[in-house]
């Protein structure tokens, strides 16, 4: 049998159209075996064989059955958006990397958001302390400082500016100190966006105290209401989305709002965790 034969930039295109729509069909894995019995590649083009198979290992690239080169679309109908710019201040360390199992925290809730949609989004100050844990998949967007803001931004500041790079219709927001979110029910959730209300601006889960801004999601169509109340001095997601309709998530399971803001509450996961291990 004749070995198949890797034209030029073919990696560099396989690349870009897999990275695009999250497939590898049968026509790029025969691309890929024929890069692989190439005996003069360049250090990129190893490069790009090495992150192709490490996004199919982690299952960020899912493998398709059709043989076209054509690469199949899939409707993506939300991205996410993860926020890591707190101070941290009451857990004394930075809280995005703070190992759980092993795992930074930010990290985990990178891999969680890749497991639900291909363009996950991470904004933060300081892409530079992150770069090492946030996997390659995930998009980082600087966070600039507001116009007349001398503050930290807080949450809601971060969202409006990472709202504005977003391209699909709906967005899952995300804490990066959220250490029992679940694949499941955030597909789940997923599932109900297209039987939302056209009037609804978010579809959260609700708690005591009202709503839970930072697990949930959001209409990109939101932005010019956001932008708004921020113009005005709002920077509480709580005032703000008492303003407006908000669609209520079914919450199966509250842990999975349980965010670690202190050294208490990360003890506390430990314990629950390790007792849970040991049963």
């Amino acid at each position: 049998m004749q070995s198949p034969i890797l034209l030029p930039g073919a990696l560099s295109e396989l690349f870009a159209q897999a990275t695009i729509s999250g497939f590898m069909t049968k026509a790029d894995r025969y691309g890929l075996m024929a890069a692989l019995l190439e005996e003069e590649l360049t250090a990129e083009e190893r490069c790009i064989i090495d992150r192709l198979l490490r996004a199919v290992r982690r299952g960020r690239l899912k493998l398709a059955d059709e043989l076209s080169a054509v690469v199949r679309e899939e409707t993506v109908s939300f991205s996410a958006m993860i926020l890591a710019g707190g101070q941290s201040s009451r857990m004394g360390q930075d809280k995005a990397l703070i190992r759980v199992q092993g795992v930074p925290l930010l990290q985990r809730v990178c891999e969680i958001a890749l497991s639900c949609t291909h363009e996950v989004f991470v904004i933060t100050p300081w892409p530079e302390r992150y770069q090492d844990i946030i996997p390659e998949s995930c998009q980082i967007i600087r966070e600039i400082l507001w116009l007349r803001e001398t503050q930290p931004h807080g949450p809601l500041l971060a969202f409006a500016q990472g709202l504005a790079q977003i391209k699909t219709d709906w967005v899952l927001l995300l804490a990066c100190d959220l250490p029992q979110l679940q694949v499941d029910i955030l597909q789940n959730w997923g599932n109900e966006l297209e039987t939302t209300s056209p009037d609804a601006i978010a579809l959260l889960p609700r708690h005591p105290k009202g709503w839970e801004p930072l697990c949930g999601f959001y209409r990109r169509q939101c932005l010019p209401l956001l932008a708004q109340f921020i113009n005005q001095g709002g920077r509480s997601f709580q005032q703000w989305l008492a303003q407006h309709q908000v669609q209520e998530l079914s919450l199966p399971n509250t842990q999975i709002l349980f965010n670690c803001n202190t050294p208490d509450d990360l003890e506390r996961f430990n314990q629950t965790h390790s007792q849970t291990q040991t049963n």
